[in-house]
């Protein structure tokens, strides 16, 4: 792909992610529909594997490759169906981040978009100069401190998330070290 062809697609893909949130927090059915499927545990084990491509687009120095994996990322809490049975962990933390994600442009809401985006530029940086090393510990990083948000702000309920946000981390590792090792 031409690079005036990847930016293109990187501005086309900015263009939908841009229209996602628009959508996601303007139309209250919108969001209400999101967060019922994103109920199903399928969406939070695909979260964190979306960032495999979105590491791999980085490597290979796609911005509309790494645009499409922030979309891929964002769409998928409602890839997949409403489960017939959510587990109470999932709902009392959704609850949680509906209420916070429905408040406005707090503060902590404001640090909490500022934390995303300055997650996804360190991965994305580390990545795109072929740092596997620097690119383990901002993906480390993330983990970890996704961990921590959601038990601060969701006691009872953050610990949810652990399973998804260290298990998506041990197989992006584990897929860097297999690659590293064929490619010697």
């Amino acid at each position: 792909m031409t690079r005036k062809m990847d930016l293109a697609g990187a501005m086309f893909f900015t263009g939908a992610i841009l229209c996602l949130l628009v959508v996601f927090f303007s139309n209250a059915a919108f969001f209400a529909w999101a967060f019922e499927r994103h109920q199903n545990t399928a969406s939070w084990v695909a979260r964190p594997l979306l960032v495999i491509p979105f590491c791999f687009f980085a490597w290979k120095r796609s911005l509309a490759g790494i645009m499409a994996s922030v979309l891929a990322i964002l769409s998928s809490m409602f890839w997949f169906p409403v489960p017939a049975e959510p587990r109470p962990d999932v709902l009392r933390f959704l609850a949680m981040e509906r209420e916070l994600l429905s408040s406005g442009w707090s503060l902590e809401n404001i640090w909490g978009a500022v934390a995303v985006v300055l997650y996804c530029a360190a991965l994305a940086a580390a990545f795109w100069k072929h740092s596997w090393k620097l690119g383990l510990i901002a993906a480390a990083a993330g983990a970890a401190l996704k961990s921590v948000w959601s038990v601060a702000f969701s006691p009872e309920a953050g610990a949810a998330v652990f399973p998804f946000a260290f298990g998506g981390l041990l197989l992006l590792v584990l897929l860097v070290f297999a690659l590293r090792r064929h490619l010697r």
